[in-house]
């Protein structure tokens, strides 16, 4: 897979003398036994819960230039938007030789992959690692050794409430965890994909595939990545201050369980059979995060791809949804057949009302229909692809997407066109990176979803005979100058 040149293997100077030469390696340290995380709603993940809030109090007490602080720790994933990077550094870091400030230059605005799309298939194992470095702060702090994260186990529907101990501003013990900047309802307990714009689902496990296909399946990294990873940011967080913004998000204590449930999402998908990408220049890429005495911790992606020889497990998995996609060998990876297709020539741009689009055979003649009809029979699984989408400015909304909807249909997420969410979580890029007002993303998303049953069901109905139409219906009213564009939209049989 191709990697951009945004950031090197090491920032210039990262260091001074404790930068690593190219070619050098690292190894993370190996715990001595396995440790186990638990489902935050059990016994034992609420008596982890416990240490976590300890730890996020007295992280939040400490310097913010503390490297094992709550401030240092969240501007890793990302430095607020209402400041630079550059101020921040000068603002904390007088001295321009502090160790400290040369260790933030070189991990603060790091997170994979919400600056670059093109870098999406560093999103899983960056924040593995950020989970597991920060994991190891918490018991450096608490002096708990046994602790392990507690994952929010959403994928559960009667697990999607915040969980309570992130609600309780007025106990001494919870307090650390409360955040005002959620979205209305969140904090009264209402479960958050009723009061936010995204359903939460395991759709990204049917994928067979981790990266994206280019013709056919996104893959599973870029899926997970939309939901329900992106999904749960914007139905917890406002997109100004809190979970639904990138800059912010880090600084609410539940990311963190989030991001350890889709750690475990992950680590079920390749425990069911999925294959994590082999190549050496993914391997090879070195990531850096503060160990527990705040000195420069790296690590290469490829001693985080599998969770055996890191020595923690999870108490439960996840199966894969019915009508996944089989794991097959890499030569069958690829999608050719587009059954029908439009190539958006200009882009069209997403507007505040519904968007659509009609596909066309892939060569114009009337063979459509058999073909569509033979790939069904086979029990091929069929894929809708949503490609080159560009966001200029954070639309302040989320994309239902509908796969050949009636005249008098009601388009929401119970009719039977559902195909699922676009989440455009993360839409902008930092200053940091853009200059000094945000900009559009350099490379465009792809986003795929299986709709193998619907399919199905729409050839049942004797619906499909020509090409379908698909429809793009915002969650929410649209900010001004926000608009996304979609480059191609494909329905593909494998």
């Amino acid at each position: 897979m191709p990697l951009p040149s945004r950031r090197g293997i090491l920032h210039a100077g990262l260091l001074g003398a404790g930068a690593l030469a190219i070619g050098d390696r690292v190894s993370y340290p190996r715990p001595e036994q396995t440790a186990l995380r638990h489902d935050v709603a059990s016994p034992e993940g609420t008596e982890m819960l416990r240490i976590f809030a300890g730890a996020v109090g007295k992280m939040m007490a400490m310097p913010a230039g503390d490297p094992r602080g709550w401030v240092f720790q969240w501007h890793i994933h990302a430095v607020p938007d209402d400041r630079s990077k550059a101020s921040e550094l000068a603002r904390l870091y007088p001295n321009t030789s502090d160790p400290d400030r040369l260790l933030a230059e070189a991990v603060w605005d790091t997170c994979e992959a919400h600056f670059d799309p093109l870098r999406v298939n560093f999103f899983l194992p960056w924040h593995r690692m950020h989970l597991m470095s920060f994991e190891r702060l918490v018991r450096s702090v608490t002096g708990a050794s046994y602790f392990t994260m507690p994952y929010w186990n959403y994928t559960d529907a009667d697990r999607r409430a915040l969980p309570p101990q992130f609600r309780s501003p007025d106990d001494p013990l919870w307090k650390p965890l409360f955040r005002a900047d959620r979205n209305p309802g969140v904090n009264d307990g209402q479960p958050i994909d009723q009061v936010g714009e995204a359903p939460l689902g395991l759709n990204a496990m049917m994928s067979s595939v981790y990266a994206d296909t280019l013709d056919g399946d996104a893959g599973f990294c870029a899926n997970l990545d939309n939901a329900p990873h992106s999904a749960v940011h914007v139905d917890v967080g406002t997109r100004e201050r809190g979970m639904g913004a990138v800059s912010w998000a880090a600084n609410d204590p539940i990311f963190w369980l989030h991001h350890c449930n889709i750690d475990r999402i992950w680590a079920s998908w390749s425990r069911a059979g999925g294959r994590n990408p082999a190549d050496e220049p993914y391997l090879d890429q070195i990531f850096t995060f503060v160990d527990e005495a705040g000195k420069p911790l790296h690590i290469r992606v490829a001693e985080v791809l599998d969770t055996a020889p890191l020595v923690y497990t999870y108490d439960r998995y996840l199966d894969r949804p019915l009508s996944s996609v089989p794991f097959r060998g890499p030569s069958a990876m690829r999608f050719t057949q587009h059954a029908a297709f439009h190539e958006l020539s200009g882009r069209v741009a997403l507007g505040s009302g519904p968007t659509t689009v009609r596909l066309n055979a892939d060569d114009g003649s009337s063979g459509y229909f058999a073909r569509l009809r033979t790939a069904s029979a086979a029990r091929r699984p069929f894929y809708l692809r949503v490609a080159g989408v560009r966001i200029t400015r954070q639309p302040g909304v989320s994309y239902e997407v509908h796969l050949a909807p009636t005249a008098s249909a009601r388009l929401d997420r119970t009719s039977g066109s559902y195909v699922g969410t676009i989440n455009v979580f993360g839409a902008v890029i930092h200053g940091t990176y853009a200059g000094q007002a945000p900009a559009p993303y350099t490379h465009p998303r792809s986003y795929s979803f299986v709709i193998t049953e619907i399919v199905r069901n729409l050839l049942q109905a004797g619906r499909l005979t020509t090409p379908p139409s698909v429809t793009l219906l915002p969650t929410g009213r649209l900010r001004p100058g926000g608009a996304p564009t979609v480059e191609n939209i494909s329905l593909v049989s494998s």
